[in-house]
């Protein structure tokens, strides 16, 4: 019996030994913690940058480097504030995304690698909702060969006058004619035609407009098919 607790008793003290280093790898282990990966937010209109920032703490007993950022799009940019973060130490990368040009729902991510040995990648990712300050309606103009060279609409609506303007209005095909003919505040109809339907043609319309005292440029899509 004495015998056999003592055993029992050496086996007790060898998992627990067992048990304290693998606890003590795990919290080696143990990195940068997130306190999220994914934000979500809205731009005003006439809003030229989102930018966020993603606070970041380090978990293990070891500093964590940072060894890149790679953004999904070249309208983003990310920036830590720090390039080592020490064991207990906080930070945070602050990811800034363009907005020109862009409206509707917009996703762009960052992938972070770091030295750390929990992880050595994560992605960052921001969603933006962005107001659609000019609405074109159709932006695709289509006409068979051979139809009739008549007269297409484009309706024009600036939906925020107060930060948005249409500026000139330029199509570099010169076999397509497109007039501008104002209509209420803030809308405007163009007239597209193309000189002659006999043979394939395409011309891109280049509306510049003036958003939040930045100047943008959107299309119509023209062709003869």
């Amino acid at each position: 019996m004495g015998k056999t607790a003592r055993r029992l008793g050496r086996v007790i003290k060898v998992l627990a030994l067992i048990l304290a280093v693998l606890t003590g790898a795990a919290a080696c282990q143990a990195g940068l913690e997130w306190s999220t990966t994914d934000l979500q937010t809205a731009a005003a209109p006439g809003q030229q940058t989102v930018s966020v920032t993603f606070p970041f703490r380090n978990a293990g007993d070891k500093p964590v480097r940072i060894l890149s950022l790679d953004p999904s799009c070249s309208c983003v940019s990310a920036t830590p504030d720090k390039g080592v973060c020490a064991s207990g130490a906080s930070g945070e990368i602050r990811i800034a995304l363009a907005l020109g040009g862009y409206s509707g729902r917009v996703r762009r991510s960052v992938a972070v690698t770091t030295d750390d040995a929990k992880g050595r990648s994560v992605e960052l990712t921001l969603t933006v909702d962005i107001p659609e300050v000019v609405v074109i309606t159709p932006r695709f103009l289509f006409w068979r060969v051979g139809e009739q060279a008549g007269e297409k609409v484009v309706d024009v609506v600036v939906t925020d006058p107060k930060t948005t303007t249409l500026g000139e209005i330029e199509c570099a095909n010169a076999r397509f004619l497109v007039h501008v003919l104002p209509q209420q505040h803030g809308t405007f109809r163009l007239t597209v035609r193309p000189a002659d339907t006999r043979q394939p043609d395409e011309a891109m319309v280049h509306l510049n407009v003036i958003v939040g005292g930045q100047p943008q440029t959107r299309v119509i899509y023209t062709a003869v098919k």
